[in-house]
């Protein structure tokens, strides 16, 4: 099995948030900043199965400024049946960058009817959250 365990605190004295992660082997979360620059959180440990018994998780740290969206989302987005997942998960981060500046249930709604199969064989969830921008007084 694949997991993704994810935590978003506020920074002390600071208007950031911090992500803290760690990756079983799932499809990497995705980081827009402000200015539209996606990033693939690649990092990741092995897989969940009971023939691999207990092994150590590593957790990674990154600061997201205001504005940042995060963006989880599970294989059955991604994966198909003689497609190279790879070359999804691009035209994602392609979609994120365009798009990830409008509202989160928009996004989402774009992004699940560009890249859902019409009969997904697998199930297929996006979680969005977009860090809050302070404003200026």
């Amino acid at each position: 099995g694949t997991l993704v365990h994810a935590r978003l605190d506020p920074t002390a004295d600071s208007p950031d948030w911090t992500l803290t992660w760690s990756n079983a082997g799932h499809p990497p979360p995705l980081i827009r900043a402000h200015d539209g620059h996606v990033t693939q959180l690649v990092e990741h440990d092995m897989l969940f199965h009971r023939a691999l018994g207990p092994c150590d998780r590593t957790e990674h740290r990154r600061r997201l400024p205001p504005g940042s969206t995060l963006l989880l989302y599970t294989d059955g987005l991604v994966e198909r049946r003689g497609h190279d997942m790879y070359a999804t998960v691009a035209q994602l981060v392609d979609l994120l960058a365009r798009l990830g500046d409008r509202p989160l249930d928009e996004l989402l709604h774009r992004i699940s009817n560009r890249l859902t199969d019409p009969s997904p064989e697998d199930d297929v969830v996006l979680l969005a959250v977009r860090t809050p921008v302070i404003a200026q007084r």
